[in-house]
């Protein structure tokens, strides 16, 4: 059915969002590039944190723990932090949507310099870590509604976590492991959580932690883009840990003996593990670098920063706005041919035209979800993504055209012959005057003939069909649905299954020869006034409705 059975798959739809591909995964959920409808075929772009099913299954704290991330990073209005601007818990899990940035993290700009023998240019480095300085700073300034600090730690201060744009400007993205005083997302006692390179001795210890913790992560990525390497190679995280909370960091001037004294100074007093004595907050450790870059050339402005990340990551780039370009193709060609197939379907009575679709769609997300999965493998892992590509077309164009063939049968099928002519099938492929003609076999009854229509009513739109386990495609939710079943698709008894467009579902058993149906969905279920569910965060605190989503848990 797919070109490769081992491609992810995603849902094409998360509430008003259509999913395009994958851009990141974690522990906890997956972050897709998608789209939204603004006005009329204009969309707008938006990364969209979905948690990971089995996540979700898992219990009521994790599911939590992300809401938690949408509460407080809804509340972060700067230039250099990814705002969130929707959270919402639908039929697929709970999800964030987040503004999307076109470029790449630092890590990835890291690995790219890296990989052709250079490393980061100081000025754009030192313009990167200033951006996500004061980012990290306005969230340690964070207040609630009666203006008390909220005593926000992010925990998670690592170059993967930097989004730094094609506009030149570096965000910090992700509070999944956000802390803050008197939350509910602290973890079972002795879990810690964050990237182990990156800890503080006091949060590797499981102490009480403060915004000075993130204040060290800032100075491990400080150390690093000097550097030019990871402060932390080792590959057990155990042998990690011991050696955090056991041995100061090395200067990082040992490292790269040509960097001026002051940057290496810096260094120092960020990675200090007296808590006491480390530089007290990011402002601060900002202010510091701005002073200490000055001996290195100064900071790089962002049209700079941007001409780096388009020079840089423009093949990724790139890469990613083909594959988005094919997704869209794609479904596009799917809906012309879905709507297609519906037509013949209605015509002639064959529900079958609408399980092909269905093969056809499940082809679709597989080639969308390989092409994405190979898009992120390095260039030399080129031809293996072409081959499976490849297969997956071949796969869909199977499918349509076997689709195609159905049509045209039918449409040669619609003029009876009559009753002195061959069948219309044998002449569309006549035989020369040499080759011996064998008698003709007499033509099959058209399928019409013994096809009767099934009438089925319902209290709800129904956005999708079907009948004795076939999907049959409905391309316009509708409460009224006509088909014209044959005798060999009504079996000894048909089964229904419907689902409205609001996710309800609604199934009935009729009789082989019944000629009408009704389908009764479950009233919705109406939220109680005191219970703040089904709601979504916004700009604003107040929270709004979001209509079409399942209830959320805050």
């Amino acid at each position: 059915m797919s070109a490769d059975d081992s491609a992810p798959s995603f849902p094409e739809r998360v509430g008003r969002y259509e999913l395009l591909l994958p851009i990141g995964t974690g522990g906890m959920a997956t972050v897709y590039l998608a789209r939204v409808a603004v006005v009329g075929d204009v969309h707008r772009e938006v990364a969209l944190k979905l948690m990971h099913p089995f996540m979700q299954a898992e219990g009521r704290e994790t599911t939590v723990s992300m809401v938690e991330e949408a509460k407080l990073a809804v509340r972060i209005r700067h230039p250099n932090v990814v705002p969130v601007v929707e959270v919402g818990d639908g039929p697929q899990g709970v999800f964030l949507v987040m503004e999307y940035v076109e470029g790449d993290t630092l890590s990835g700009l890291h690995r790219a310099v890296r990989a052709g023998g250079g490393m980061l240019p100081l000025p754009i480095a030192g313009r990167i870590l200033v951006d996500a300085l004061a980012g990290l700073h306005a969230a340690h300034e964070l207040r609630n509604d009666d203006g008390e600090l909220l005593e926000l730690v992010h925990r998670d201060f690592s170059p993967q976590n930097i989004l730094v744009g094609a506009d030149g400007v570096s965000r910090l993205t992700d509070f999944g492991v956000a802390k803050a005083a008197g939350r509910v997302n602290v973890t079972s006692s002795g879990i810690i959580k964050g990237k182990v390179a990156y800890m503080a001795p006091e949060q590797a210890l499981g102490k009480k932690v403060d915004r000075r913790c993130d204040v060290w992560a800032a100075g491990v990525v400080l150390w690093e883009v000097l550097a030019g390497q990871r402060l932390y190679r080792e590959q057990d995280q155990v042998a990690t840990l011991l050696k955090i909370v056991n041995e100061p960091p090395p200067r990082v001037g040992s490292v790269r003996p040509d960097l001026p004294k002051e940057l290496d100074q810096l260094v120092a007093d960020a990675l200090t593990m007296d808590v006491e004595a480390r530089i007290p907050s990011a402002a601060e450790l900002r202010r510091r670098v701005v002073e200490a870059w000055k001996t290195v050339g100064g900071l790089a402005d962002p049209n700079e920063v941007g001409e780096f990340v388009q020079a840089t990551a423009s093949t990724k780039i790139e890469a990613r706005r083909e594959q988005v370009s094919r997704v869209i193709k794609l479904r596009s060609s799917l809906a012309k041919l879905g709507a297609a197939a519906a037509r013949a379907a209605a015509d002639t009575g064959t529900p079958s035209v609408g399980t092909a679709r269905a093969a056809a769609e499940e082809t679709t997300s597989a080639i969308s979800a390989s092409s994405l999965r190979a898009s992120q493998v390095e260039p030399a892992a080129e031809p293996p993504r072409a081959r499976t590509a490849a297969r997956a077309l071949l796969a869909l164009g199977g499918l349509a055209a076997a689709v195609a063939i159905g049509v045209v049968s039918w449409q040669l099928g619609k003029r009876q012959p009559s009753p002195s002519e061959p069948p219309a099938m044998a002449a569309t492929a006549p035989a020369s005057a040499a080759t011996p003609q064998a008698e003709p076999a007499p033509a099959p009854a058209p399928a019409a003939a013994t096809a009767t229509p099934l009438s089925i009513e319902a209290n709800a739109a129904i956005k999708s069909l079907k009948v004795n386990g076939k999907s049959i495609p409905i391309d316009t939710p509708a409460r009224g649905v006509k088909l014209v079943l044959g005798s060999a698709e009504r079996g000894d008894g048909l089964e229904l299954e419907a689902l409205a467009e609001d996710q309800r579902k609604a199934s009935a058993k009729i009789a082989k020869d019944a000629s009408t149906a009704t389908l009764s969905f479950a009233e919705p279920r109406k939220a109680a006034p005191a219970a703040p569910r089904g709601k979504v965060v916004r700009d604003s605190n107040k929270p709004a409705e979001l209509p079409g989503l399942a209830p959320t848990p805050y």
